[in-house]
Parts: C-alpha cells; sequence; structure tokens
C-alpha cells in the first residue's frame, strides 16, 4: 500500500497549531450516558446492567 500522509511542511501541518484552541473544545456537546440511563432505569444492578423496574 502507497504511503498517503502529508509531507513534512504541508497546509495542514501548518495550521497544526490551530487544533484545540477553542475554549470549549473539551465541553462535552452529549449528555453522559451512564447519567441517561440511570435517571431512565434507575440504579444498575449487582452486575452494573441497568434493568428498570420489572425486569
Amino acid at each position: 500500500m502507497p504511503d498517503v500522509r502529508e509531507p513534512e511542511g504541508s497546509a495542514e501541518a501548518a495550521r497544526m497549531s490551530e487544533v484545540d484552541v477553542h475554549p470549549g473544545v473539551h465541553r462535552a456537546t452529549e449528555p453522559d450516558e451512564e447519567q441517561v440511563l440511570r435517571e431512565l432505569y434507575g440504579e444498575p444492578d449487582q452486575d452494573g446492567i441497568f434493568r428498570g423496574k420489572g425486569a
């Protein structure tokens, strides 16, 4: 397979200093999955499985 990586000094490499400079870059954009499961089904059982009531 041919090497498809960009050569050193490419336009992409020149802009790497712009990556992750936004102040909210590490802020979650989706709710925490475990919190959503707890809200929907309550606490997990001893095995860590969210079964809900009646299961």
